[in-house]
């Protein structure tokens, strides 16, 4: 029998920032303040300083009127969904309902631990960390991700350490850019990345939808789509165009919501690309060449989720690898399939009862080391 492990569900924790971001000694005074409730915890709204959004990226991204209990959407469905964000064992009663037996679990709001600028955003992962760790600890098939603060490279170390060595989290997440625009090729991530060999556990290099190039647009749509692509690609190039993966061979790094046909055209475009540019005379103008194909490294260090309905599913487990390919909700997001998504895989005609237990088990339970 199949054992179902999610690598990508979400959490409210946006509707308790005063409790998740509880903040102590020289940042006591950030922790945020309550400034108003309402009859639901989604109403909740706070006063803080940690970069919230400017008014043309609230005007544009803001769709909390979707988990709205007053809108009732899908019958209120998406409203009770929400619940699962906050209250575990409402989480457990969804995930039977789901049939998953195992779920991984990001923040939704993964911007302010993950790359919150400066000792504050070290501060703010830290306080992320142990608030995540108190309401899944009573809960064994409930795995937290450690955030560790971009926005302060210095202390991504200190922070993977304390998140596995001392909290037991099995995997840590990866910003796909910070604020202050630092690519992830950039050497001050280095120690972190060290660090994250040592430790020998998965990077989640979860996007969110706002970024430097998203940003500009002023539909929700259109940052929507852009979003997870885009950012995943500053990822994905950065590793393997930036010489990450030569420097550090042994990372793995997990790409999500992108679909697991997204790696097909970026290997075939750096994989084309690399014939033209990997030649000596780039080398002798200072354009550091990688020690292998791109299309190596998207094999050998990375790994992708799927999403039940897409169409080529069979095609990437053939070219990227039967053993790249992983299972994710995406719970309790409106864009999820749940609590469709292992029901819709199993009834797939065009994947093998092996492929279909890797997807759903074997490949995350070897990444993991399981």
């Amino acid at each position: 029998m199949v054992t179902t492990i999610d690598l990508d569900s979400h959490l409210r924790e946006e509707y308790f920032m005063d409790e998740v971001y509880k903040l102590e000694g020289e940042f006591a005074d950030k922790t945020p303040k309550k400034v108003s409730e309402g009859k639901y915890p989604i109403d909740n709204k706070y006063d803080y300083s940690f970069f919230p959004w400017t008014a043309k990226e609230e005007k544009s991204y803001n769709h909390d009127w979707v988990y709205h209990p007053d809108e009732n959407y899908m019958d209120g469905e998406m409203a009770a969904r929400q619940v699962g964000g906050y209250d575990m064992a409402t989480r457990l009663q969804h995930n039977a309902r789901a049939q998953i037996d195992k779920q991984f679990i990001f923040p939704t709001g993964i911007t302010i631990p993950a790359t919150a600028p400066g000792p504050l955003g070290a501060a703010c992962a830290r306080a992320y960390n142990t608030w995540v760790y108190n309401l899944t600890k009573d809960y064994d098939n409930l795995f937290p991700i450690g955030i560790v603060p971009a926005g302060h490279p210095e202390a991504m170390p200190a922070e993977a350490e304390h998140c596995v060595k001392t909290l037991g989290m099995e995997a840590l997440h990866i910003a796909c850019f910070t604020h202050d625009l630092k690519t992830i090729d950039d050497p001050v991530f280095d120690p972190f990345f060290a660090k994250v060999e040592e430790l020998d556990v998965p990077l989640l290099a979860h996007p969110n939808s706002r970024g430097p190039s998203q940003s500009l647009f002023t539909r929700f749509p259109q940052i929507h789509a852009l979003g997870r692509p885009f950012n995943s690609c500053m990822v994905l190039i950065g590793m393997i165009l930036g010489g990450v993966f030569d420097r550090h061979p042994n990372l793995k790094v997990v790409f999500f919501e992108c679909s697991a046909e997204w790696p097909l055209y970026w290997m075939h475009r750096m994989d084309d690309d690399h014939k033209f540019t990997d030649g000596e005379i780039f080398r002798s103008h200072g354009m550091t060449q990688i020690e292998h194909t791109p299309g190596y490294y998207m094999k050998k260090n990375c790994y992708y989720t799927c999403e039940s309905d897409e169409k080529h599913i069979g095609l990437a487990m053939e070219e990227m690898g039967e053993d790249r390919i992983l299972f994710a909700s995406d719970y309790p997001h409106f864009d999820s399939e749940y609590p469709a998504t292992i029901p819709d895989i199993n009834a797939r005609t065009d994947l093998t009862a092996k492929q279909k237990e890797l997807i759903l088990q074997k490949n995350a339970e070897a990444l993991l080391g399981w």
